[in-house]
């Protein structure tokens, strides 16, 4: 008797990419803690074959493709949105004729269908697979914040293209200010934790190398490396006093507060794993506006 499957659709944010994958309807995706999937917070499930996976609009090969270490496999995500979307390759070196498989980030699955928050996943020890990872080294001035009992995190996206450092309090389970996950339709797909300093203790290197993606209000670029595309902090754009005047007193309160902040993604850095911290959910999908329109 045939397996029943059910037909998921899913996207980048900008729809450039929007495809439809047949699964099992209770399948459970894989959760790496390899390097490069533990920074984008990717929950991954592999197609048993090649024809449940059809592009509505756009093609795989028109994703930028970031790889690294052995090469074997390619991490493809959007270049404007900074979505990532599929991995493409072989866990071990293939055998003549062997056909590369082709892994989706669950992260990407349009609202509703999925609660990433709550389904059950099979952990996977990526780190074992491959050698070890060597964190690029961040080489830059130290943020200038006095913080009494602060200790310097440092990270990176993946390539090193992108290098931070953060000056704060201890992060464990001591620490009490905000630390949050949200299910926007942006956060969720790019899996970012966030955590929101004041911007002098806050220092990024490699500004340069960073992609900004709009939308919605325009308000907030949500910053990406444009090499290996690793989500890394949010940006306020500018913005006039006669444009702040227009807003309401809360939108107005809002904006002001988020310029003096650098919220940053904390699976950036070396020695901090998100899992063992106290992080909230906030459901942006449904609060922030204008609401997204999943395509």
């Amino acid at each position: 008797m045939a397996e029943e499957l059910k037909t998921y659709r899913g996207n980048c944010h900008c729809a450039a990419i929007v495809y439809e994958v047949d699964l099992p309807k209770d399948f459970k995706p894989v959760k790496c803690n390899c390097s490069s999937c533990y920074k984008k917070g990717a929950l991954w499930i592999i197609p048993k074959d090649k024809k449940h996976l059809r592009f509505v609009k756009g093609e795989i090969d028109t994703l930028a493709n970031y790889t690294f270490g052995e090469k074997t496999f390619n991490h493809k995500f959007c270049s404007n949105c900074g979505t990532q979307l599929f991995v493409v390759g072989h866990m071990a070196p293939p055998q003549p004729g062997e056909e590369p498989v082709t892994g989706i980030n669950v992260r990407t699955f349009q609202h509703g269908q999925v609660d990433v928050w709550t389904m059950e996943t099979s952990p996977v020890d990526g780190k074992a697979y491959r050698k070890p990872y060597e964190p690029p080294r961040f080489t830059g001035p130290e943020p200038k914040a006095e913080i009494e009992g602060g200790k310097l995190y440092t990270g990176s996206c993946h390539c090193g293209a992108v290098r931070v450092a953060l000056k704060s309090k201890p992060l464990d389970k001591s620490f009490t200010d905000m630390i949050l996950e949200c299910n926007c339709s942006i956060c969720h797909r790019h899996g970012v934790v966030w955590l929101y300093p004041k911007k002098d203790q806050v220092v990024i290197e490699g500004e340069e190398n960073l992609g900004t993606y709009l939308f919605g209000s325009m308000l907030f670029g949500k910053t990406f490396c444009k090499t290996c595309g690793i989500a890394v902090h949010n940006q306020v754009q500018p913005i006039t006093e006669d444009e702040l005047n227009a807003m309401t007193e809360e939108r107005r309160n809002f904006i002001k507060g988020g310029m003096e902040m650098t919220p940053i993604n904390l699976r950036l850095f070396n020695d901090l794993d998100v899992e063992d911290l106290n992080v909230a959910h906030f459901d942006g999908y449904n609060k922030n506006l204008p609401l997204y329109v999943e395509p």
